[in-house]
């Protein structure tokens, strides 16, 4: 620790009053700012020593002796500070690798003798209000110029003791510019005019001289502390290079100060990353940081986590989802599992390849032995044996609210087909479901002043993350952008899971877009790994699996058993199953659909594929879910909302008969439909007890396509609805209700895919008009004014109407077809 150090007044000698100078006395404190001319050497003083204790900074170091022993009584040294009272605070900069003194010297009146000639300069601190060393040693330099030759000032290197401490503290702050400025006014100054710049070749270890004034002591005794690595030591030998400007003086201690800096965090970033993994409770989670958040606009880098990079803005509450642990978690995810995600995407397209070059999809026969094995899942939690009525929607607030209060059994918050994945929905998304499980989701809503809070029964809470084949752009990995499906699932698990199993219930996941058992391996390694690294009890995951891809229909049994341990059930995903069905089979033009509103449940391949999914999944011991009902009520036309209602009650009555353990539905209002059904036809908590055996599919059932005409309004709705959902899309809407019906991701890929399916085949519409290029071209401009009018002229200009529509014309028109249309309207959004 630097002791006090007092300029003394020698009226006799001619020399003005310093004032006093205060040293590095919060040396704990290492936020606290120092002043430019603070961190500039104080004035310079040729003749005479300054300062209290200027022979013990003088003294260098003592060769084979402890730098942390006392000063000896009887030494003449000059005293040092009694050390801090809090020996756990932190080091300062200033202080870093200083040794304290174990017991204070005794104190010394001020030598009055004459000091070296050699020039000793004074690291002070002003008080507040007082006047500033660069000022002073500008008034001192003009009253008394100071010796010619400056002699070179040593550093000594730290003590073992000295770097110990040096670690762990906190890298001291870069020099601003205005900082740089003020330490080179001080030293321009502090500098004799006329005067040659310091050499920087470094000067050499000087023997330890003896001061002056004191005959026969030694300024360095073997009690003396060794010299400072941040204050300068002794005098040196007169023979040796000049000394250093006061400029180049702060220049280097500066570089010392970095370069300590570097050698902390080299140090401790491997202990805090592996530190960080294990998540603390809350409410004082240690994991969560204290300071204030980044204002946004800000590229941020993860705090104390090598690699992780976040790109996207930082909103007031961002760390607390983006804390350390969850950083190094999500970056475990990755360089464990994305080299297999991406080798299983690749897989991916080298099946399709397959398919373009005439192969169908089949049952696996190296699977065979799974398919008739005597195997069942593993136990399912009490909450998730009444599933009659689900319903979902995107992860926004006030969604979140309403849907744990419709009277729904269970809610699906989603990530994927129900959410556009811009930053802020994903964050705050997993914000609201952070509060939801700590009791803190109720909110007034500004605009109305409607009060939202949860009530006494809400539903179940399931989370659906978004799909292997999407990315989260905003934060990267070693330069990688992170997997969405990893990004989506870790934070909620790493955040919530043992909340979630306090509470009595569990973390509960749907996992989307699976198209083979072996990604639903990689998600078994994900969830086992997890589970392990958070000290959660295996199997405590249980998962859905949406069964909507055309290869995902011939790979059920081998899905569940791939995740056994975690399994509970399966779900009729019927719009993107659709969606996949054109997409695998878009090379056949004898697999050419007919208007979308045709192609419905009961019947061809989307009747064979659900009744399979009941049979598997009750044969197995897991749930069999129904698909989405997507209608919506119709306000101020009764008789129409009335026929929609009967749609969805006929659709649940079907599914529920089929042997369906639980349905879908979009919108609190379609709860109470689907309930009444589901009580009615279905009293007990669920129907794995009818085994359905006698259902019997082949590779023919599941791809026996629908009987139906293609009409041209059917090709123009279509379009009308593919674009008005990229556009609300692109917006940040991710479920939005058009024409009576919500729409989702999974239903503007059907109209994208249809449109692009007539087209590469030149289907011949009812009216006898042939698909062409040119008939799109025309539909779509005329589409588009008739979307116009529907929505008024200042509603459709302030949209970003021009990019939706060069998107899907894009895509309709595109030589081959693009898997996804999320992906490159996620270019757009990220």
């Amino acid at each position: 620790m630097v002791g006090k150090a007092s300029v003394k007044s020698n009226k006799k000698k001619g020399a003005k009053s310093a004032g006093r100078a205060k040293g590095a006395e919060a040396a704990s404190d290492i936020r606290k700012p120092r002043t430019a001319a603070a961190k500039a050497t104080g004035k310079t003083v040729a003749g005479k020593a300054t300062t209290k204790g200027a022979a013990k900074r003088a003294a260098p170091k003592a060769a084979g002796k402890s730098a942390s022993k006392p000063a000896s009584k009887k030494s003449k040294a000059r005293p040092v500070a009694k050390p801090a009272r809090k020996p756990a605070a932190k080091p300062s900069a200033k202080s870093v690798g200083k040794p304290a003194s174990k017991k204070p010297a005794s104190k010394k009146p001020t030598s009055k003798k004459p000091a070296t000639k050699a020039a000793v300069t004074v690291k002070s601190k002003p008080k507040r209000g007082a006047v500033t060393s660069a000022a002073r040693g500008k008034a001192s330099s003009a009253k008394k110029p100071v010796a010619k030759t400056a002699k070179p000032i040593k550093t000594a290197k730290p003590t073992k003791t000295a770097k110990t401490s040096a670690r762990s503290s906190k890298p001291a702050s870069r020099p601003t510019r205005s900082g740089a400025a003020s330490r080179a006014a001080a030293s321009r100054a502090a500098a004799p005019s006329g005067a040659a710049p310091a050499r920087r070749k470094p000067a050499a270890p000087a023997k330890a001289p003896a001061v002056k004034g004191r005959p026969g002591k030694s300024a360095s005794t073997d009690s003396a502390p060794k010299a400072s690595p941040l204050e300068p030591a002794g005098k040196p030998a007169a023979d040796k290079a000049p000394a250093k400007s006061t400029l180049d003086l702060a220049r280097q201690q500066a570089a010392g100060r970095v370069k300590r800096a570097v050698r902390r965090v080299v140090a401790t970033v491997a202990d805090v990353a592996a530190a960080a993994l294990k998540p603390a409770p809350r409410p004082a989670s240690t994991l969560r940081p204290d300071s204030k958040p980044r204002g946004r606009g800000r590229a941020v880098r993860g705090a104390a986590v090598p690699g992780v990079v976040i790109k996207g803005r930082m909103g007031p509450r961002y760390p607390e989802i983006l804390s350390p642990g969850a950083l190094a978690f999500l970056a475990e995810l990755h360089r464990r599992f994305d080299g297999r995600r991406r080798e299983l995407l690749t897989a991916r397209t080298e099946r399709q390849a397959r398919f373009d070059a005439g192969e169908l999809p089949d049952f696996l026969p190296e699977t065979a032995e799974v398919r008739s094995g005597h195997w069942t899942v593993g136990s399912i939690p009490a909450d998730l044996q009444n599933r009659r009525v689900e319903i979902t929607g995107p992860v926004d607030r006030k969604m979140i609210v309403n849907a744990l209060n419709s009277g729904a059994t269970h809610f699906m918050a989603d990530f994927e087909d129900a959410n556009s994945p811009t930053w802020s929905n994903n964050i705050e998304g997993q914000l609201n479901l952070r509060d939801r499980w700590d009791g803190k989701i109720d909110f007034t809503d500004e605009t109305s002043g409607k009060r939202y809070a949860i009530g006494d029964n809400p539903a179940v809470l399931i989370i659906r993350p978004r799909g292997w084949h999407l990315l989260e752009e905003h934060l990267t990995v070693d330069s990688e952008p992170i997997s969405g499906s990893l990004f989506d699932f870790g934070l909620y698990f790493f955040h919530n899971a043992k909340t979630l199993l306090a509470k009595g219930s569990g973390p509960y996941f749907y996992i989307p877009k699976l198209e083979s058992h072996l990604e639903a391996r990689l998600w078994n390694d994900v969830f086992v790994y997890a589970q392990e690294k958070l000290g959660i009890p295996k199997g405590s995951i249980k998962v859905t699996v949406l069964i909507e891809t055309l290869p995902a229909g011939f790979e059920m049994d081998e899905i569940l058993y791939e995740l056994r341990d975690h399994a509970a059930g399966l779900n009729a995903g019927r719009w993107d199953y659709i969606f996949s069905f054109i997409k695998k089979l878009a090379k056949r033009p004898d697999y050419v659909l007919p208007d979308r509103g045709q192609v419905v449940m009961g019947k061809a391949f989307l009747g064979a594929y659900a009744q399979l999914l009941i049979k598997t999944c009750h044969r197995r011991g897991a749930f069999a879910m129904g698909g989405m009902a997507a209608q919506i009520p119709i306000k101020g036309d009764p008789a129409a909302n009335e026929a929609a209602f009967a749609k969805v009650r006929a659709d649940k009555e079907r599914e529920v008969n089929d042997g369906h353990d639980g349905t879908w539905v979009a919108h609190p209002d379609l709860v109470p439909v689907a309930k009444e059904v589901f009580d009615r036809l279905m009293p007990q908590p669920n129907q794995v007890d009818r085994q359905r055996e006698d259902v019997t599919v082949a590779q023919a059932d599941l791809l026996r396509i629908h009987e139906g005409t293609k009409t041209e309004e059917g090709f123009r709705l279509n379009i009308r609805v593919g674009v008005q959902y990229v556009e609300a899309w692109l917006r940040g809407r991710g479920a939005v209700p058009i024409y009576n019906l919500m729409e989702d991701a999974a239903t503007a890929e059907i109209s994208r895919a249809q449109i692009w399916q007539w087209l590469q085949y030149g289907a011949v519409l009812t009216n006898g008009v042939t698909v062409t290029p040119e008939l799109f071209d025309r539909a779509l401009g005329e589409e588009m004014e008739r979307v116009r009018g529907e929505l008024g002229a200042e509603a459709y200009d302030a949209g970003r109407f021009p990019e939706a529509i060069d998107l899907f014309r894009r895509l309709s028109l595109a030589p081959q077809f693009e898997d996804f249309l999320t992906v490159p309207a996620y270019k757009l959004i990220a």
